[in-house]
């Protein structure tokens, strides 16, 4: 079997609609008041129309195709698939997963390996797995080793902080979509932090009453996380985490920038609470440096940033060796099928927003969570399907 073609299409669906209040979040650009969320539309950067995600297609001579869709590293990662990868394997065998992966790393040391290409490679890694599956029929937990469970234990991941104006945090609008989640039967929420450093002490006064309302309204029996969206100095981290220490937290994540690994580890040896992270790196010899210099309690890579399936897995593998429990970032099926594979991976990330409308969906049948859980199909490969009509009606041609 040889791949003859890859087709990359980019889409454009619907939006989300507006909402009747402000999202207050924090992220390393927010340093910037005209690129926050609530910043008034006319001093944001004009940013191009374009498209949403790209799917890709990799055909074969025996008729078999494999299939992916991915949104991260738009718009950069297109010119990396289009001009430098689907070239580079045409004519080869898709089942040679890990020889193709280092096949096309190795040929992209040139191009950046990390970020933008590692995301390109995610792609076309994804869709080869994909394709293995269906072409021998199974699904791909079980090309990765077969079930270690029978669920998946998931957690919503969403709970921003709604606020006002004047930035005064709505606290019932939170308690409201919380206990949604918990009458949905989840187990465990996760939420964001809404201010950050330039907001001061009263900025981290706001952050602990959020964090409190929402331990109020899930009560004890329920995990509660916070992210606080790689945004943070270890110093600023340290004395925020310890305001809230007292409300039994599952795991602070990305408590400070991606590049900052003493950051990481200082802020670990000062808090009592896990600290979780990784979503912002790019490889296994990245996590090798975590695991050396003990960086974070868990680890959360994410296959549509970090090369794909072929590479997780190996991350997963180097945790477990060494006892370290995985929960891979974003709710995408890579993902799952990687957690339902491997014993150090608990729990995976669900979130609740996202488009499963069936008339604009683009790979359909992605799984709803029941009772904070969700089961996978013995479908081959991933278990989506191509949704056609929708992918010609949302294809971008700008």
């Amino acid at each position: 079997m040889k791949i003859t073609r890859i087709r990359i299409t980019p889409v454009k669906t619907p939006g989300p609609e507006s909402r009747p209040f402000v999202i207050h979040s924090i992220n390393p650009i927010y340093h910037y008041p005209d690129l926050k969320y609530d910043a008034p539309p006319e001093t944001r950067p004009k940013q191009p129309d374009g498209p949403g995600s790209l799917v890709i297609e990799i055909e074969t001579d025996e008729g078999v195709t494999g299939v992916s869709q991915k949104g991260y590293g738009l718009p950069g990662v297109y010119s990396v698939l289009e001009n430098v990868l689907a070239p580079l394997l045409i004519g080869e065998d898709p089942m040679r997963t890990d020889w193709l992966w280092e096949k096309m790393h190795r040929y992209c040391i040139s191009q950046a390996r990390e970020g933008i290409t590692s995301s390109a490679i995610s792609a076309v890694d994804t869709a080869l797995w994909d394709l293995k599956g269906r072409y021998l029929n199974q699904p791909v937990y079980n090309l990765l080793g077969g079930k270690t469970k029978d669920r998946l234990r998931a957690y919503a991941s969403r709970l921003y902080v709604y606020a006002s104006d004047r930035g005064d945090p709505d606290l019932g609008l939170l308690r409201e979509e919380a206990s949604m989640y918990v009458e949905q039967g989840f187990t465990a929420v996760k939420q964001r932090f809404g201010f950050n450093q330039d907001d001061g002490v009263e900025g981290m006064r706001k952050n602990r009453r959020v964090v409190e309302a929402l331990r109020e309204t899930i009560g004890a029996d329920v995990e509660q996380m916070v992210d606080c969206c790689r945004s943070f100095t270890a110093d600023y981290a340290i004395r925020m985490i310890r305001m809230v220490e007292e409300f039994d937290l599952a795991w602070v994540e990305e408590p400070v920038h991606p590049h900052d690994w003493p950051g990481y580890v200082k802020v670990r040896q000062a808090v009592s609470m896990p600290i979780s992270g990784g979503e912002n790196e790019f490889g296994k010899h990245a996590f090798a440096r975590w695991l050396e210099m003990g960086c974070a309690d868990i680890w959360q890579p994410d296959t549509d940033r970090c090369a794909g399936i072929t590479e997780v897995q190996k991350i997963v593998h180097l945790a477990a060796a060494n006892d370290i429990p995985v929960i891979a970032h974003g709710g995408w099926m890579a993902n799952f099928h990687l957690a339902m594979a491997n014993m150090n991976m608990p729990m995976i990330e669900y979130f609740p927003d996202h488009n499963l409308d069936p008339e604009t969906q683009i790979l359909t049948g992605q799984p709803r969570p029941e009772d904070g859980y969700i089961t996978l199909s013995d479908a081959p490969g991933l278990g989506l399907e191509l949704n056609r009509d929708a992918l010609n009606r949302f294809t971008w041609n700008g």
